[in-house]
């Protein structure tokens, strides 16, 4: 497996790994708690989260050439994010080096047009999940919530052995 190959498979699965500890964390708590306002870039927990999960679809999406559906879904349930993410973080890592090299014409949220190589797309949305999940942590700390998941990539890549 080539170095891109290894990155873009554990930077994957790290992701999908940290957005499910949230999930199953979280979905412990009463809906009231989800939607109730603690500041970021979203307003709620349930926001912040449903965001993930919209932008990893969107990038899916756009990865293998579908039609553009924002967003992704029309319920705001937190079972609803870890298909999304099962499904885009399956993609990237079924792709070989030949894929992830393929450039990719897209359009963002705004109709503008875009090439880009697959793995700089498949990075971006790994990144920028990784952002809004430091959101979330600090959503929870507003919110006086306990039990915060450790989702370091470090502490990733300590129990994967990686």
């Amino acid at each position: 497996m080539s170095p891109l190959s290894t990155l873009i498979q554990q930077y994957a699965a790290y992701d999908r790994w940290a957005n499910a500890a949230f999930v199953d964390r979280l979905k412990e708590e009463p809906d009231a708690l989800l939607d109730r306002h603690a500041a970021s870039s979203f307003p709620t927990l349930r926001g912040t989260l449903m965001h993930i999960r919209d932008a990893e679809n969107a990038w899916f999406l756009r990865l293998t050439g579908a039609t553009m559906r924002w967003p992704a879904e029309p319920t705001q349930e937190l079972d609803t994010l870890m298909p999304h993410v099962d499904r885009f973080t399956g993609y990237a890592r079924s792709l070989d080096e030949e894929g992830l090299l393929a450039t990719c014409r897209y359009h963002d949220l705004k109709g503008n047009p875009y090439d880009q190589p697959a793995w700089q797309m498949i990075m971006h949305a790994l990144n920028h999940s990784s952002y809004h999940r430091g959101q979330v942590v600090t959503q929870m700390r507003a919110l006086g919530l306990d039990r915060i998941p450790r989702t370091d990539l470090v502490a990733f890549q300590r129990l994967a052995g990686a």
